[in-house]
């Protein structure tokens, strides 16, 4: 395998768990939570990925300072993703005046 092919399946793989971090938030908040998000649990998914991806490139040197354990392995910092996504659909949340979901 060459290098680049190597690059691109780390970076997909990143990508990949970033969205599954993105979908787990939105799922805490949406679900659990039961929360109203903009855009119902779709909304909440696409902030949510775009936190963690946020999250994931702000926080990732600050952390892997502190917990470098948690990076080695996977290519990505996971609790850096996982800030980036609470954050993002935190602050979404709240612009939305923290509204409970209605029951339908």
């Amino acid at each position: 395998m060459t290098d680049i092919v190597r690059e691109l399946l780390i970076k997909i793989k990143a990508i990949g768990i970033f969205f599954s971090i993105g979908a787990l938030v939105a799922f805490i908040f949406y679900s659990l939570k039961k929360r109203d998000l903009f855009g119902g649990y779709i909304g909440g998914l696409a902030i949510g990925f775009i936190g963690a991806l946020i999250g994931g490139f702000l926080l990732d040197p600050i952390l892997l300072i502190i917990m470098d354990f948690l990076s080695r392995d996977i290519g990505v910092n996971v609790i850096a993703g996982f800030i980036g996504a609470y954050g993002a659909v935190y602050i979404m949340n709240r612009l939305n005046h923290d509204k409970e979901r209605k029951k339908y």
